[in-house]
């Protein structure tokens, strides 16, 4: 059942995606739009639907847009040239929408609405689709047919002046974009000006091949000033135009001034276009346009994750040269700890040392002459003793000196640990502030072109959205654990050191008093083969420190470093966390490149493409 299912999406995936095509030039377009379709390439809408279009318009007639400034004279022309007073003529804008001009056998409008709506009618009534200023039904595009041959290979397109308002010239701008050949319609006396060549530069992108630059009101000029004027912006406009006519409409509606009109000229020019080659190079032009949208896209996401990628690299730099100054602080602080240790245990043997005395003691011992049995001698000698007791309360309890004294060592340790792990938190805080600073200046971002990957850029939102847990996550959680390893070091060097000195005392005392009074029995059996002991301060001083577990700690602090080892271990686990993150950022990556790849194949087959 299961191999069924997985036979069944894989039919039905190659269906979709890999279907074979023949080897026209329709069928290789359609290939190569189906490479592009992929479900890895996550297409627009927009996209997929441009393409469709693109293939249907290799069946269609090709578009050649008029276009120029307000009152150049575009309506006029079209007039002529549908052979009819069909579009309305003004002194202020009045067409507000794109006109499209259609053969057919006879004359009639269609009328296609915002909402979806069309209506058929008289071209009569186009004024009313087209005057701004009458309130009607908003009118999405207009299309007027007419039994004009010209109309058999080419569809005309009326625009708004460039210059009418800027809602018209948007309007302009995105029904251009679908046109195969431009006219550019200017009056003779705006020709050559820089006003117009700037207009011309900022609108490269709509003249396709085969765009003319059409002057009208040549019958203002004398044959003289034309042919002057005509070699002017030849010198000037040829290298945007491949052909520059200059036409009379006011010339061209009158039977005997037709002919030097040059309506006819134009006429030939257009109805002897080459439209088989112009669709074919416009449908590779528009795919060309489109590999580089989507090209655009993938180096602003590649530029993204460089720039994350980045972060994680200068965090390693950052690092290193911070762990090799931190560690060298440690090192101090290492040496400052095990001082201290000394310092209190010297400190506490002193006073232990110091509180040795003597005393008057004696003993008796059984006379060991003939006449003296059953009598016994007594010896007197001065004794050493230590009151532990007295001796705990004067350095305790009676004065806080050494109290005041431990407790300030101790809090002196802390602040040391916490500046320590405030370090540690402080390098996270590097990184925190990166990661953030990437999310809220990529969290939000959108795409600003209709023809990008919805599914990409929301991918990119989510991805940046979710950098916490991503990228922040795992670091704070090794910042935990280490600054809890310091916490638990920090208590045992409480527990055994630093609030262990009352404790330590009373066993060393205790410890002394004891060897004291063992020594004084022993002496008291045998004086001449034992001796008193008097404890001296380096015995107390050892003493001390076994007491106060130095010996242990320095073996912690110096010999194996324990907290070099927590700092450094919490080093080398962010540089392990690094490269996982620079591994999953690379996994972005190659995602990109494999769409990249897919893009310059297209790209590089267009360009072979005849």
């Amino acid at each position: 059942m299961q191999i069924e299912l997985l036979n069944d999406f894989i039919k039905a995936y190659e269906n979709a995606y890999e279907k074979q095509f023949d080897s026209s030039f329709e069928g290789k377009i359609k290939t190569l739009c189906a490479k592009l379709n992929e479900p890895f390439m996550h297409l627009s809408k927009e996209l997929s639907k441009e393409f469709e279009e693109l293939i249907f318009s290799l069946e269609k007639n090709i578009n050649v847009a008029i276009i120029g400034q307000f009152s150049s004279g575009k309506s006029s022309l079209l007039n002529l040239i549908l052979q009819r007073e069909c579009l309305p003529t003004g002194i202020i804008p009045v067409t507000f929408k794109p006109t499209f001009l259609h053969y057919a056998k006879e004359y009639f409008l269609r009328v296609e609405f915002e909402d979806g709506s069309d209506t058929i009618t008289e071209v009569s009534e186009l004024e009313k689709y087209t005057d701004q200023r009458k309130s009607i039904k908003e009118t999405k595009s207009l299309h007027i047919f007419a039994p004009v041959p010209l109309l058999e290979k080419i569809t005309l397109v009326d625009t708004p002046g460039l210059n009418a308002n800027d809602t018209d010239t948007l309007t302009t701008f995105k029904e251009l974009s679908n046109t195969h050949s431009i006219v550019w319609l200017s009056l003779i006396d705006n020709a050559g000006k820089k006003s117009e060549e700037d207009a011309i530069k900022a609108n490269l992108k709509l003249l396709g091949e085969h765009s003319i630059c059409v002057l009208n009101q040549k019958d203002k000029l004398s044959e003289a000033e034309l042919e002057n004027v005509m070699n002017y912006v030849q010198s000037v406009f040829s290298k945007y135009f491949e052909k520059i006519i200059a036409i009379s409409c006011k010339e061209a509606k009158n039977k005997e001034s037709y002919e030097r009109s040059n309506l006819e000229l134009l006429l030939n020019y257009l109805q002897n276009l080459d439209t088989l080659s112009i669709k074919r190079n416009f449908v590779k032009r528009k795919m060309l346009e489109f590999c580089e949208i989507l090209e655009q896209e993938i180096k602003l996401f590649d530029e993204i994750f460089n720039s994350l990628e980045n972060h994680f690299k200068n965090y390693e730099l950052y690092l290193n040269e911070y762990f090799e100054k931190l560690n060298s602080k440690i090192k101090i602080l290492n040496h400052q700890i095990l001082e201290q240790l000394k310092s209190i245990s010297e400190r506490i043997s002193k006073e232990i040392f110091d509180s040795v005395k003597e005393k008057e003691a004696h003993f008796y011992k059984e006379a060991k002459a003939l006449f003296k049995k059953d009598l016994y001698i007594k010896y007197d000698y001065k004794a050493p003793y230590i009151s532990s007791d007295d001796v705990f309360l004067a350095m305790f309890y009676n004065s806080d000196v050494m109290s005041k004294e431990f407790k300030r060592n101790k809090n002196e340790l802390i602040v040391a640990f916490d500046e320590l792990k405030l370090d540690l938190n402080e390098v996270f805080e590097n990184l925190q502030k990166d990661i953030l600073l990437f999310r809220a200046r990529f969290s939000n971002i959108q795409k600003d072109n209709e023809f990008q990957s919805d599914t990409n850029f929301s991918e990119l939102r989510a991805f940046c959205n979710a950098s916490d847990e991503h990228f922040l996550k795992d670091f704070k959680n090794v910042l935990f654990e280490n600054t809890l390893e310091l916490d638990i070091f920090l208590e045992k060097l409480n527990l055994k050191a630093f609030a262990n000195y009352e404790n330590a005392t009373k066993l060393s005392l205790s410890f002394f008093s004891r060897k004291i009074n063992e020594s004084r029995s022993f002496y008291e059996l045998d004086s001449s083969q034992f001796s008193l002991f008097y404890p001296k301060k380096s015995e107390v001083y050892e003493r001390v420190l076994t007491e106060l577990n130095v010996y242990e700690f320095e073996a912690l602090l110096i010999n194996k470093p324990i907290i070099t080892k927590i700092v450094k271990n919490f080093f080398e686990q962010n540089k392990t966390l690094i490269t996982q993150k620079l591994a999953l950022i690379n996994s972005k990556k190659d995602e990109l490149k494999k769409r990249m790849d897919c893009i310059l194949e297209v790209k590089e087959a267009l360009k072979e493409l005849k």
